[in-house]
């Protein structure tokens, strides 16, 4: 069975309670896709955010998250891809945040095990059409991009089991993969 729709990954909790740092007037660069929210992103040495990849062992950078357009104007959800120098808004990845996210198997839902509390997995992200940033943990990725610190099992066990696929895992990422350089 192929991994469900359910891929998005998102804000859990900030270490220190305040809201994450969301910055405006970003620029994106040309020929990212068309962009959901959520979407993993990095600061390129040009001075434009681009669409982060699947963890592959080769940058792995996840600097912020798309969070929308900066002209509130514009017409939602994104249809079309956006032209080079669009304004965007961006949440900063801070390593000390937890984020929750969807876990796979090679694209196969799995279950948040508590096997995996203190491990280190890669992301997996679409550039699929219409699921362009659409973003899981892989059980099976060892390109390590982020911790696993808990599973929403142990967590909210009303909402969520050890068994369920596909499963929610909480996670933290790795400084080098957050505050790297591009």
């Amino acid at each position: 069975m192929a991994a469900s729709i359910k891929k998005n990954i998102w804000l859990y909790a900030t270490a220190d309670g305040n809201p994450p740092e969301v910055r405006a007037n970003q620029k994106i660069a040309a020929s990212q896709g068309i962009m959901i929210p959520g979407s993993p992103l990095y600061l390129s040495t040009s001075g434009t955010w681009k669409a982060s990849d699947t963890s592959d062992g080769t940058g792995d950078v996840i600097h912020g998250l798309f969070v929308g357009l900066q002209n509130s104007n514009s017409a939602w959800p994104i249809a079309a891809e956006l032209a080079a120098n669009t304004e965007i808004r961006v949440l900063i990845v801070d390593p000390a945040d937890t984020f929750a996210v969807y876990c796979e198997n090679d694209g196969t839902d799995a279950a948040a095990a508590q096997a995996q509390v203190g491990n280190q997995y890669g992301l997996t992200v679409s550039a699929t059409a219409g699921q362009v940033g659409y973003t899981t943990l892989d059980t099976n990725n060892s390109n390590a991009t982020v911790a696993v610190r808990q599973v929403m099992g142990n967590v909210e066990p009303e909402k969520y089991d050890l068994t369920t696929a596909p499963g929610v895992a909480l996670v933290q990422f790795l400084e080098a993969n957050s505050t790297g350089a591009t």
